[in-house]
């Protein structure tokens, strides 16, 4: 019997095992657990997305409170800016009335009429009256505001014969204009002498009347009005009969506040 002999096999059909200690600069592992210790200040982490503000907040505790300091300073640096340009309009217009010194308008009578008398009882005591006035405004730099709620009363011999509505209107710097007031008899039973220069339409006896007025007005001076106020005007005057071409004989108005 022939004995057979083992064949040894090539030496590339061999595996070659990688020897640790023939490679020494690759490092070896061999299967199992492994414990790694880091540093704890090397330790990087991604929070969620959900918390990444949170995150932001914890690193920069001071940068909400900046922000926040930020936004009321802009607040008040606003509001300090308003309240200044107010205070300084306001002081403006005020020393603007006090050097100016806005004059009080000046009025002066023109024309006396009597119209349609009516007799009541043997006496004329629905008489109206027609007046016209010269308002003359001679501030340079302030017009007047003749507002609603002007009144106007005749009287003769200190008592009331007529009432009526001063005009509204618009009196520019520097201007004079025309007015007429239409005065409404009050039913007071006139005198006899007004009655027989009533009856006796060409006789001269010249009659004296008051006038007075209570206007509501305000001042508006380069573009700021003031306050409301009330001017009382009295023009006391003789016309020189009671016919319709009588003429204004004297008078003396006067403008208070």
């Amino acid at each position: 019997m022939t004995e057979q002999v083992p064949t040894v096999p090539h030496s590339d059909a061999i595996p070659k095992i990688h020897d640790p200690v023939a490679t020494p600069n690759q490092p070896f592992f061999e299967p199992g657990t492994y414990v790694i210790q880091i540093p704890r200040d090397q330790i990087y982490r991604i929070p969620p997305p959900g918390n990444a503000s949170v995150a932001q907040r914890q690193r920069n505790p001071h940068q909400k409170k900046h922000k926040s300091c930020c936004g009321c300073s802009c607040f008040w640096c606003c509001f300090i800016a308003i309240a200044s340009g107010i205070a300084v309009a306001v002081t403006i217009v005020g020393l603007s009335f006090i050097l100016l010194k806005p004059k009080d308008p000046e009025f002066q009578v023109q024309r006396f009429v009597v119209k349609n008398p009516q007799v009541s009882r043997h006496k004329y005591s629905y008489t109206n009256y027609d007046i016209r006035l010269n308002v003359h405004n001679s501030n340079r730099r302030s017009s007047i505001l003749y507002q609603q709620g002007g009144a106007v009363s005749l009287s003769f011999r200190q008592q009331n014969v007529a009432t009526g509505k001063f005009p509204t209107f618009h009196h520019g710097h520097k201007n004079s204009t025309d007015i007429g007031i239409a005065l409404k008899g009050t039913g007071v039973g006139l005198p006899k002498d007004v009655q027989n220069s009533l009856r006796n339409r060409k006789s001269k006896v010249p009659h004296s009347f008051s006038l007075k007025m209570n206007v509501p007005v305000k001042m508006k001076t380069s573009g700021f009005k003031t306050g409301r106020a009330e001017i009382v005007v009295t023009c006391d005057f003789t016309v020189q009969s009671l016919a319709q071409d009588t003429h204004i004989l004297s008078q003396e108005c006067q403008t208070n506040r």
